[in-house]
């Protein structure tokens, strides 16, 4: 038997009918592991509200976590063949992507969640092993013993909360055939271009900004899937967290000065390549915590998107 603790605050800043409750659920902890929980969600969350617009919206926010003792420590990794029976179900490989980490126990989710009041779910497994997911107004999961886990738990927050896609291209994801070609994307952070003149974000863009903008496409592509490519080659011979850490430093001290260098960063365009596509797809900013590991920001119209939801919950 599972065994589901109390209630506890990080923060609270008013009452939960004006302000965004966010929930953090654990997964994974044994229960000698609670202050690993604390000290996990107290770092985690404290990176999130250090990130814009967050940080300036906290006042807008509650958050609590729930303490829930698993039997044993971590999560399901089914490629390695290791199964943990877990309150919450999260396990790596869901649908077939190794790093991706969900569950499909949504019953048991919400049975333990309805302990406290939420609008959002974010969920921490308690592994060493890379991953995390986020599926818009459902839920979001980061692992919690990774280098890039905060980086992890804010991104995968976006798409949860505010439904923003993901902007790289050159990683293998789970599926492909995400938007047709010839159809406007609903995700606030990705176009179709369809009519230039018209574009969704237009009111961010300078009248100086070409669209579509100019960036080198074709040197960070050579770069990013040469590290894909390793990435992958590194999992398939079973390489340690600290040696995927590693190449993940590596990649970024390659791909953020490239990125960085760019006549057009920090301005809002067009830049092709987004949503898992190369060609016909484009983002707003040239990097973006959508984009890459590189930035610890959102850029100006991921950041408009989440101002929005978080209206809408407040006002």
């Amino acid at each position: 038997m599972h065994e589901y603790g109390k209630v506890w605050t990080l923060f609270e800043s008013g009452k939960v009918e004006n302000k965004v409750d966010i929930l953090i659920l654990g997964d994974g902890y044994t229960s000698k592991e609670k202050k690993k929980f604390h000290s996990d969600v107290k770092k985690l969350v404290g990176v999130l509200f250090d990130t814009e617009p967050f940080k300036s919206q906290k006042k807008n926010f509650n958050v609590r976590a729930i303490d829930i003792a698993s039997d044993r420590s971590g999560i399901s990794n089914p490629r390695m063949d290791f199964w943990v029976n877990t309150p919450l179900g999260l396990s790596f490989n869901a649908f077939d992507s190794d790093r991706y980490v969900l569950s499909f126990e949504n019953e048991a989710i919400r049975e333990i969640a309805a302990n406290a009041p939420y609008d959002a779910i974010m969920m921490v497994a308690n592994t060493r092993k890379y991953g995390g997911g986020g599926i818009f107004n459902l839920y979001a999961t980061t692992s919690s013993d990774t280098e890039p886990a905060a980086y992890v738990f804010v991104h995968e927050f976006g798409h949860s909360f505010a439904g923003l896609a993901d902007e790289y291209y050159t990683s293998s994801v789970a599926y492909e055939d995400f938007n047709a070609p010839g159809v406007e994307p609903w995700e606030p952070n990705a176009t179709a271009l369809l009519d230039p003149e018209n574009l969704k974000w237009k009111k961010y863009t300078a009248e100086s900004t070409p669209i579509p903008t100019p960036w080198n496409q074709e040197q960070y592509d050579k770069a990013s899937y040469e590290y894909q490519k390793k990435r992958t080659e590194m999992r398939a011979r079973g390489a340690s967290e600290s040696d995927m850490e590693k190449l993940f430093r590596e990649v970024k001290n390659i791909t953020e000065p490239m990125l960085r260098s760019e006549r057009y960063f920090g301005k809002v365009g067009a830049f092709e390549g987004a949503m898992y596509r190369g060609k016909g797809l484009y983002r707003p900013e040239v990097d973006c915590i959508m984009f890459t590991r590189n930035p610890d920001y959102f850029c100006k119209v991921c950041s408009a998107g989440i101002l929005r939801v978080i209206t809408l919950y407040t006002e």
